[in-house]
């Protein structure tokens, strides 16, 4: 379902905009501090009502204005989001001008972000690669999201009151649901790895010809109602529930060998992006359409051997837009569209 028309007001920079990308590959070519990467991001809010840059909605509200809208046109259907961050209902949501409620909105589409930040998902921290593993599961399983929300909140309940000192009674009300949710919610991730794995080796394969490996790491070595009693001496020494989901990890292996410490720069870049396009390319079988690919000035960081196959290795069926400030050394595949982004307005070049 590609998109054929994208309407912006009063959304970052721009008072007004509205551009018509094409099917295939759409390069957004400018300087710096043009709203180009805002571009990308009010179509990952369209499509997701999420920012890859932000969880702070006013942000996103062009100074001086009191809400945003954000629109757009696919082949057989129209999309509109309005955002008033100050209101409590906050969400506008629209298909062909009918309310729509969150939830019914969110099956419409999907798509993969890709930014030079991604490279923390192979040397950061744990919970980035959570969030990676939770944006897959929330574009795939319909129940994921309820698991997640029902997880998050005993969790925090359950941790507050480790923090406060409360009684076992009153800590362990809270294991029933926490444990619940937590196995179901490990399951879910344990074979969403399992089902990327040959996504992720093959576009790992093509940008690089070297072998990735994925291994979901469970945050309990034991079923998790066990697991729970045996930590209980350190999480009251702690105050903090020390298993469960919540410490879950996705180990990466390069080459058989751990990536986060043995992997060079261009490795690891490279490896962060074929876990997106295998993420790409899981959603496009599970869902059977191509995901919107939204990738924000990722091409600095690759030599011109990578960026080649990088460019090449995109299903031919798939929307892509990528952001960049200059297109001498991309080798773009026939039938891209190019277009310059200059005082708020994108024109085809």
């Amino acid at each position: 379902m590609n998109l054929t028309r994208l309407t912006l007001r009063h959304f970052r920079c721009f008072e007004e905009l509205t551009w018509e990308p094409q099917p295939g590959l759409n390069f957004i070519l400018g300087p710096n501090a043009q709203g180009k990467t805002s571009v990308l991001e009010a179509a990952c809010m369209l499509l997701r009502l999420k920012s890859p840059r932000t969880n702070v909605l006013g942000e996103m509200v062009r100074f001086g204005e009191k809400s945003f809208c954000v629109e757009g046109s696919f082949e057989n259907l129209h999309k509109k989001i309005i955002v008033t961050p100050d209101d409590s209902k906050k969400y506008e949501l629209f298909f062909d001008d009918v309310a729509q409620k969150k939830i019914d909105y969110l099956t419409s589409g999907t798509l993969v972000w890709f930014g030079n930040e991604d490279i923390e998902l192979i040397h950061g921290t744990p919970g980035r690669r959570r969030d990676f593993l939770d944006s897959a599961g929330l574009q795939l399983e319909k129940e994921y999201g309820t698991l997640l929300r029902f997880y998050e909140r005993a969790l925090r309940s359950r941790n507050l009151l480790l923090r406060e000192g409360k009684s076992r009674r009153e800590i362990e009300a809270y294991d029933l649901p926490l444990v619940e949710s937590g196995e179901q919610l490990i399951a879910l991730r344990a074979a969403l790895v399992e089902d990327l794995k040959p996504h992720v080796a093959a576009a790992c394969q093509a940008l690089s010809q070297e072998k990735v490996a994925l291994t979901y790491q469970p945050g309990a070595t034991l079923p998790l109602v066990q697991a729970l009693a045996a930590s209980r001496e350190e999480e009251e020494r702690l105050h903090y529930t020390q298993v469960g989901p919540h410490r879950d990890d996705l180990l990466i292996f390069l080459n058989e060998l751990p990536a986060g410490p043995f992997a060079s720069e261009g490795q690891r870049r490279t490896l962060a992006i074929a876990l997106k396009l295998g993420l790409a390319s899981l959603l496009h079988q599970k869902r059977f359409s191509p995901p919107l690919l939204l990738l924000d000035d990722i091409f600095g960081e690759l030599d011109p051997i990578r960026r080649h196959a990088l460019l090449n290795h995109f299903p031919k069926t798939s929307q892509a837009f990528f952001t960049t400030t200059a297109l001498a050394g991309l080798e773009r595949p026939p039938g891209s569209a190019s277009f310059q982004l200059h005082h708020g307005t994108l024109t085809e070049l």
